[in-house]
């Protein structure tokens, strides 16, 4: 834009050189397409190795040619891939997990469709900060161990730990939805923070202790200050909890501003607990007790998870059971006098196995059940077990983490792990055996073995020959098939180990012509001999496009799934490795053919051919993968499926096809910049100038033909190539020319013998 003088002085503007760098795209993205053990469906994925390849498709397997043509892409030199998992139908596995009253209310679903679904366990514990309202749910991939745990998660929407904001679009493993009505979120109770037990609350505040904060369905804090001491009077410490309750619940009310949950807060009394209730239900309901800036009284009042406190929100209710069961010995039915005289001198130990640890003998003491009634009692007999079973292996999961609960006048024993693996076993002690008093062996019941919780229902049906087509040619509209390859933005080679249908081959070639991609082709695995070759060569088993080449016969390569045994496969994916190392050693238009073209991994071919049988191959537009002493297996062809001799192409060769491709795929992407520019001779200079030194370039890496660049190339793009017509239509017309480099397919040595000098 011009400079706007306005003043006298000096004014400086920077002036556009015109130079606008084209820069040429990658040469040997390959694509590929076929069956995997696993992956997404229909769907391109990039991978830059073969461990990508194994992570997100699983690696090798038996029934997948792609899994080897790519393992053999990455050892021939290969970088760069996408790659499309093709199945004829596939159905995800998936897993309904539900609350503590069997309702349901997640949806855990694979990710990708598929059999390889049902690998992926589930695990739900609640060791969170918040054990009464969070929990962490763990997915386990148990055919590479992949594991993915999300930690302190919610059923709360508006809470930044809400599971499904935290899985959906992150996860590599599942995807979630949430299965709770609208109806049944509103009908969620209240949520509640409940203090630890308190002695009188009139020896626990002073001067120094007076001060809290609430934060009420996630409003902002509301601050508690007590007044000593006038909100803690009361002739008895049960009075003054009550007078403290009563102070609390007014002062939280007198902020409410409107906010229903602060207007309807309760603050009660349980025994010697305070319990704080949110005034509003719903999903949004939670109570959280925060230190008080100064003179902090939470710690005192035990209020809050961290000063032995619970916090249980409304949507604790919706969220998952624990999962998978731990292994448990429920024992027989309590009579109301069982407890009477247990434990005693002579009743106080029994042995106990947990997960094949042990047994190991466990003192409960000798001192009785504490507590006036049975299920008291059994609540103290109960604890003293739990807690001397913990103490036995603190560092072991299934003891430090085991528990004792009373069900129906029962004693319940779970082990501390859950899932395969977790074991109890009760027997006596050898002395003061107090195992049959506790009725944990005579009548005791031991629950089924536990299994892993995992993802069911995935399935999956593998194309035939009777599916390849429509598996591989799917709807371009849902992207299926090869059209998947629409969100790949830019790949040079495709390959379809093992597809020989002609139908495919046709429509694939079609669609490379599109993509200015070439296409590798595998010879008809059908084909055991070069007579066989010959007549598929000739007739129309073979698309004959300049943008695809076929390679026979197919090779023999170590199978590491059969310790190294020879496995016959398709050369593709070997091909289109040799291309990407030829690329990167020597440029794209040396031909990916010769001496120096072995193929890294191949023991062997399955048709050694002869000079004569390659003779007729040749000449059909065959490529013939060769084994030379010293060199080995190599590739020793070099010609598009337009390559026979008959046929007269210029694009014979496929060296010239995908510089030709490389150039316009450059051009294509580097001239974007030229649309809507005015139409005039500067935009024509601006274009010879760009493209010309893009060609120029490509020259001097020896890509063309000739000593200078007027023999090398051209770029014309003036007046004769752009009428005053094309400029009134909008066009701008540019000629780029450029001279190939052919190979040289066939040398020739002439040999004469001197009969002698004979002086005439």
């Amino acid at each position: 834009m011009p400079v706007q003088l306005a003043s006298p002085g000096v004014y400086i503007q920077e002036v556009s050189s015109g130079v606008r760098t084209i820069a040429g795209v990658a040469t040997s993205v390959a694509a590929f397409l076929g069956a995997a053990s696993r992956g997404p469906i229909n769907k391109a994925t990039r991978i830059f190795s073969f461990a990508d390849f194994e992570r997100a498709f699983g690696g090798l397997s038996a029934d997948s040619e792609m899994s080897y043509a790519v393992r053999q892409f990455f050892l021939n030199g290969g970088t760069d891939a996408w790659i499309v998992r093709i199945v004829k139908t596939a159905s995800p596995a998936s897993k309904s997990l539900l609350s503590s009253t069997a309702a349901p209310v997640l949806t855990v679903t694979a990710l990708d469709s598929g059999a390889s679904g049902n690998d992926i366990q589930v695990r739900v514990d609640y060791a969170t900060a918040l054990p009464d309202s969070t929990f962490n749910l763990t997915f386990i991939r148990n055919s590479d161990g992949r594991a993915e745990q999300y930690q302190n998660v919610s059923m709360n929407s508006a809470d930044a730990r809400y599971l499904p904001d935290l899985v959906n679009g992150v996860s590599q493993l599942v995807k979630i939805s949430r299965d709770v009505s609208t109806a049944t979120l509103g009908g969620l109770p209240q949520a509640t923070s409940t203090s630890g037990a308190l002695a009188d609350v009139a020896t626990l505040l002073d001067a120094t202790h007076t001060d809290f904060r609430v934060v009420v369905n996630g409003l902002p804090p509301v601050t508690v200050s007590i007044t000593l001491p006038a909100d803690v009077t009361g002739a008895t410490a049960t009075d003054r909890r009550l007078a403290l309750a009563a102070a609390i619940a007014t002062k939280v009310q007198n902020q409410a501003g409107g906010k229903l949950a602060l207007s309807g807060f309760a603050c009660t009394v349980d025994g010697t607990r305070l319990v704080l209730r949110s005034g509003e239900g719903g999903e949004l309901s939670s109570v959280r007790v925060l230190p008080g800036a100064r003179n902090n009284a939470a710690g005192v009042l035990k209020l809050g998870v961290a000063n032995g406190g619970s916090e249980v929100d409304a949507v604790a209710g919706i969220r998952p059971a624990l999962m998978p069961d731990p292994a448990t010995l429920s024992s027989a039915t309590y009579a109301a006098a069982d407890l009477d005289t247990l434990p005693d001198a002579t009743h106080t130990s029994l042995r106990i196995s947990l997960d094949g640890y042990g047994p190991d003998v466990v003192n409960l003491g000798a001192t009785g059940a504490a507590g006036g009634s049975l299920a008291a009692k059994m609540a103290d007999v109960a604890s003293r077990l739990q807690t001397a079973v913990r103490a036995l292996k603190p560092g072991n999961p299934a003891y430090a983490n085991f528990t004792v609960t009373v069900a129906s006048s029962k004693l319940v024993l779970a082990s501390g792990t859950r899932g395969a693996g977790s074991a109890i076993a009760v027997s006596a002690a050898p002395t003061a055996d107090i195992a049959n008093g506790l009725k944990l062996l005579a009548g005791a019941t031991l629950s089924a073995p536990p299994t892993d919780a995992f993802l069911t229902g995935g399935s999956e049906t593998p194309y035939g020959p009777s599916d390849v087509y429509p598996a591989f040619i799917g709807s371009r509209t849902n992207r299926e098939g090869i059209y998947a390859l629409e969100d790949a933005d830019l790949f040079n080679l495709l390959v379809m180990p093992g597809i020989t249908d002609a139908g495919v081959l046709s429509d694939a070639a079609s669609y490379c012509e599109e993509r200015r991609a070439f296409f590798i082709v595998d010879a008809p695995s059908s084909v055991s001999d070069v007579p066989g070759m010959v007549a598929s060569a000739s007739g129309t088993d073979l698309p004959k496009s300049d943008h695809a080449a076929v390679y026979f016969p197919w090779t023999y390569v170590a199978d590491p799934l059969k310790n190294g045994k020879a496995r016959l496969t398709p050369p593709s994916g070997t091909m289109a490795g040799l291309y990407a190392r030829t690329d990167g050693n020597r440029g794209i238009w040396k031909a990916p053919a010769g001496t120096d073209a072995n193929l890294a991994g191949v023991q062997s071919l399955s048709v050694p051919m002869t000079d004569g049988e390659n003779g007729s191959l040749n000449p059909l537009g065959v490529n013939c993968l060769r084994t030379f002493p010293v060199y080995g297996a190599v590739s020793w062809g070099a010609r598009t499926l337009r390559g026979a001799d008959q046929m007269a192409s210029e694009y014979k060769y496929v060296p010239v096809r995908r510089l030709a491709l490389y150039i316009e795929e450059s051009l294509y992407r580097g001239t974007q910049w030229v649309v809507f520019e005015p139409n005039d001779e500067p935009l024509w200079a601006q274009i010879r100038l760009n493209i010309g030194a893009f060609m120029n370039g490509l020259f001097r890496q020896g890509a063309f033909q000739g000593s200078s660049p007027r023999d090398a190339y051209l770029v014309k793009c003036d007046r004769e190539t752009t009428t005053q017509d094309d400029i009134n239509r909008g066009v701008v017309n540019i000629l780029v020319g450029f001279a190939p480099l052919k190979p040289a397919e066939f040398v020739v040595i002439s040999i004469q013998q001197l009969a002698g000098q004979i002086q005439v």
